[in-house]
């Protein structure tokens, strides 16, 4: 396959430029940002595709919005010639292939022509440039060697690409130490949720404790109840012994008390009874309260309706998201074209002045077919032509007239003589000459003596009078006619002298010339300025006379053209309404008439379609929308529709697993609920029978009930104490000489105790109710089962994570066995060739290109040493990488004919590396090669190759130097 001729459209800084290229070796030179790497890119786009808009590749847009893309012209052995041109189209371009029998093809076509290689394995075999070899220096050694074993075989790029995208994918799931990788993220909150399942188990153990607690309290409660009872004993006694001091006043007052007191009866240990069902009876109504709490708790968080359907529509409306977001950003699109257009036709209709939809309907309907504007043009035409011939006649007509103006003004303005100064001006020209003759016989007698007799004087003065005379009349002077006279005079008065007068005569003459001699000068300027003003006035007057003649000639003509000008402008008038211009526009402006209402039209069309577009986006947004309005029941903004139908969606299904929840816990709750109303109503009948037993209504009444048997009794027993005492004396508790302030004493103390015991047992009582609510609480806390389900979905999603990198970790492996493979079966072939070329690039320093077993390259010296591959220079890195490159293409030639581009790969190569390269590109010439150059010496080198100066790249074909 051989490139003949690139075609470039638009592409980066080159636009409508050609070049071409010859089937062996090419150098495109060039400077820095001359555009060389442009044209390679060139190459590689119009075969492979345009890069994605987000892609980090360039995608070499013209800057100045014209046309993308361009053609590239081939020769190749199966298809003959062929031209692939590709354009701006979708995100990789329009591409059309054009075959040598005037079929054309499309991508498919362009793959096989291609042998369905792909811009990667091009590149990887085809192309290369000096910034792949640079980053040999950047490498290690298992890096450098895959490079060239890549660049040794088809498809390990490929491999080598996915490897590091499967360690890549391994590193984002696990990192030894690392924080942000999934599996890493997911054992943290596998270990917070460990802390969390022992605080709650630590809290679950405390039930133990509470229970023993309880019993330690009953246990406290009873024994408080007992010293209560042997503090009361103490007191009865204490009190019999008080009152059998007074024995017959007590015995009597005790019997009064009784008889007030009446008969009395008793339920046997009533108090401690009462107390007990109504501790009982407390913690009984506590926990119903804590389970209806809960209840009511559970049922005001209950979800009242059931939105299984709507659930599910929501579902099927969230899978067509995308297509409303579609729907909305082409609305976008044909909004902003809409409005674009709009402007563009209102800032069109402007510039033509037209207003009112009127205008512009007769603008779209108007003909603007060539016939027309070819009619326009012939009006223009003929309306230009009278428009300068009228110009001109009106500057020649105003120039005429200001003319005769200027000279009318300058008549006017002409200085008349008075009537005295004419009269002098008439009388001087005699009175000069008797002046001019009384001069000169003045002079003729002073001199007479001393001139000779001869006649020539008069004879030369007569003649020069004629030649003044004639002068004067030629040329109007009537002082040279006047002076012409005067000498004439003298001349003849000479010669017909025959003596000299007398002196009478002289003194006469002296006198006559003394009185008019001082008036020469002025009379002359007074002649001068009247023959001035008669000769300026006569000028004057035949130049108005010719200038009035002129000035209706002109007039006559300019009338001629403005009627023929009119009737055209009529006739154009006419021609230009039909468009909807009223009156006549400037001429200059004319010729863009029938453009810009094509424009116009055209811009008209454009917004219909887009407009119909429009409103069938707007149809299927609006019946989407209304469709998820009703499922929703609620208002909404069209901005948020999906995420409100997210969130709805999210809400509902929450509900749903809530309702769900607490269902199940409310089932559970409720027997509780029950068997506690049940021991309620069975401690109440206990409580009310003891009442009843009591004669008592209320617990007040109770302990009053109890207090008046108490004292009843206790009178009972001091009569009869007493009774005994009197009868019989009966048994003494206390020594008979204990005082009445000892046995107050003893009393008090026995009640302070009795008060003591009271209180801790309140405080018994109440510590055993908190206890009970603790430990029903946590019997029914399922924080605890939440969390370790919790735990265990973490579990799961860590087991997910761990196949993931468990694949990813397969397939490296498999990875590594196949680039073993591709070492021990593909590689051979290939790399017995570059070892001839290596040799022969290093002038045989290094003999041959080993592989070890560890996967990494070595090099053979002539000597016999091995040295790796990253202990060698740059350059000689160089030489391997392009070696295995050139031995790949000539493996493959037959199967994948394509040319080798290159980008200055040679630069780092001293004079004898680079000679030595020069002749491996020769022998090698059956690729076509297209070398690209900043550098003059390279350009030097292959000077026998097609030299394409980018620089000179004209807009018609390459510049070939």
């Amino acid at each position: 396959m051989k490139i003949e001729k690139l075609l470039i459209y638009g592409f980066g800084k080159h636009e409508n430029i050609s070049i071409n290229f010859s089937s062996g070796l090419n150098i495109v030179y060039g400077l820095n940002e001359a555009g060389k790497t442009t044209i390679q890119q060139f190459i590689l786009h119009v075969l492979f595709g345009f890069p994605q808009r987000n892609s980090a590749s360039l995608r070499y847009e013209p800057k100045s919005g014209g046309k993308y893309g361009g053609q590239i012209q081939l020769v190749d052995q199966v298809y003959g010639r062929c031209t692939i041109e590709r354009i701006r189209g979708k995100s990789s371009g329009d591409v059309t292939v054009y075959f040598e029998d005037g079929t054309t093809g499309g991508e498919e076509d362009l793959k096989a022509l291609l042998r369905h290689y792909n811009r990667a394995s091009f590149e990887s075999i085809f192309s290369f440039s000096l910034l792949q070899l640079q980053d040999f220096e950047k490498m290690d050694e298992n890096e450098l060697s895959r490079t060239l074993l890549a660049s040794g075989t088809t498809g390990v790029d490929s491999l080598i690409q996915l490897e590091k995208q499967m360690e890549t994918d391994m590193g984002e799931l696990f990192k030894k130490s690392g924080r942000v990788p999934k599996m890493n993220v997911k054992m943290k909150e596998l270990r917070e949720l460990e802390v969390s399942l022992k605080e709650e188990q630590a809290k679950v153990e405390e039930y133990a404790p509470s229970i023993s607690r309880i019993h330690e309290i009953e246990e406290q409660l009873s024994s408080r109840r007992n010293q209560e009872s042997n503090h009361r004993k103490q007191l009865e006694q204490l009190s019999l012994h008080r009152q059998r001091l007074p024995l017959q006043l007590k015995r009597e007052a005790l019997r009064q008390q009784l008889m007030r007191i009446g008969t009395t009866s008793f339920p046997a240990d009533g108090i401690r009874r009462l107390e007990s069902t109504t501790g009982k009876l407390i913690e009984a109504k506590a926990a119903k309260h804590r389970i209806e709490e809960e209840l009511a708790e559970f049922n005001a968080r209950m979800p009242q309706n059931d939105h299984g359907d709507q659930l599910s529509k929501i579902d099927d409306l969230l899978a067509k998201e995308s297509e409303w977001h579609g729907w909305r950003s082409t609305k976008t699109t044909l909004s902003d074209e809409i409005s674009r257009l709009e402007s563009l036709k209102q800032r069109l209709l402007d510039r033509l002045g037209v207003k009112g939809d009127d205008g512009y309907q007769l603008i779209i309907e108007a003909d603007v077919s060539l016939r027309k504007e070819e009619e326009m043009h012939e009006l223009l035409n003929e309306l230009t032509k009278l428009n300068n011939q009228t110009d001109f006649a009106e500057k020649q007509y105003a120039m005429i007239e200001h003319e005769a103006e200027q000279v009318r003004e300058q008549l006017e303005a002409l200085p008349t003589p008075s009537a005295e100064e004419r009269k002098q001006a008439e009388e001087w020209p005699k009175i000069q000459q008797q002046l001019a003759e009384a001069k000169a016989y003045i002079s003729f007698n002073k001199h007479a003596r001393k001139e000779s007799k001869s006649q020539l004087l008069p004879i030369g003065m007569l003649l020069i009078a004629i030649a003044f005379v004639g002068f004067g009349v030629i040329q109007l002077q009537w002082f040279s006619i006047v002076l012409g006279v005067i000498i004439g005079g003298i001349g003849t008065f000479l010669y017909s002298k025959k003596g000299v007068e007398d002196d009478s005569k002289l003194t006469a003459m002296e006198k006559f010339v003394s009185t008019h001699a001082h008036k020469e000068q002025e009379m002359k300027q007074l002649s001068d300025y009247i023959e001035f003003y008669i000769r300026e006035k006569n000028r004057m007057e035949e130049a108005g006379h010719a200038l009035g003649i002129k000035v209706k000639t002109a007039k006559r003509e300019l009338d001629r053209l403005s009627i023929l000008r009119s009737q055209t402008e009529v006739h154009f008038d006419e021609f230009i309404g039909a468009y909807g211009f009223d009156g006549l526009p400037s001429l200059g402006i004319i010729p863009e008439l029938f453009r810009m209402i094509r424009e116009v039209q055209e811009v008209g069309r454009e917004m219909k379609d887009a407009n119909n577009q429009l409103r069938s986006i707007e149809t299927k947004l609006e019946y989407r929308f209304e469709e998820i309005r009703h499922i929703l029941q609620q208002a909404v903004s069209k901005d948020n529709l999906y995420e409100v139908l997210r969130k709805t969606f999210i809400q509902l299904k929450e509900e749903i697993e809530t309702k769900k929840s607490l269902t199940t816990r409310i089932e559970r709750i409720k027997p509780s609920l029950v068997e506690t109303n049940e021991l309620i109503d069975t401690l109440v009948l206990n409580l009310h029978a003891l009442l009843k037993e009591a004669g008592a209504e209320t617990e007040e009444d109770f302990y009053k009930a109890y207090d008046l048997h108490q004292e009843a009794n206790r009178l009972k027993e001091q009569v009869g104490s007493l009774e005994s005492q009197i009868a019989a004396s009966g048994p003494a508790y206390f020594e008979e000489q204990t005082t009445e302030n000892e046995i107050e004493d003893k009393i008090t103390f026995h009640e302070t105790g009795l008060s003591i015991i009271a209180d801790e047992v309140d405080m018994l009582i109440n510590e055993k109710a908190a206890l009970v609510n603790k430990t029903e609480k946590l019997l029914t806390d399922e924080t605890y089962g939440q969390l370790l389900q919790l735990f265990e979905i973490k579990k799961a999603e860590l087991a997910e994570l761990a196949k993931e990198w468990s694949a990813r970790k397969a397939i490296s492996e498999a990875i590594n066995r196949t680039m073993m493979e591709l070492k021990e079966k593909k590689l051979p072939e290939v790399l017995s060739h570059a070892e001839q070329m290596f040799n022969e690039l290093t002038d045989g320093k290094y003999t041959a290109l080993i592989i070890t077993e560890k996967g990494t390259f070595e090099v053979l010296s002539g000597n016999g040493m091995r040295y790796p591959i990253i202990e060698l220079s740059q350059a000689t890195k160089e030489q391997a990488y392009i070696s295995l490159r050139m031995a790949l293409a000539a493996s493959i030639l037959e199967t994948a004919p394509f040319p080798i581009i290159m980008d200055d790969p040679f630069v780092h190569f001293d004079e004898e590396r680079l000679s030595r390269m020069m002749k491996l590109v020769d022998s090698a010439r059956v690729h076509q090669f297209i070398y690209f150059t900043c550098h003059k010496k390279m350009k030097d080198y292959w000077a026998d190759g097609t030299i394409i100066n980018v620089s000179e790249i004209g807009s018609e074909q390459g510049a070939v130097v």
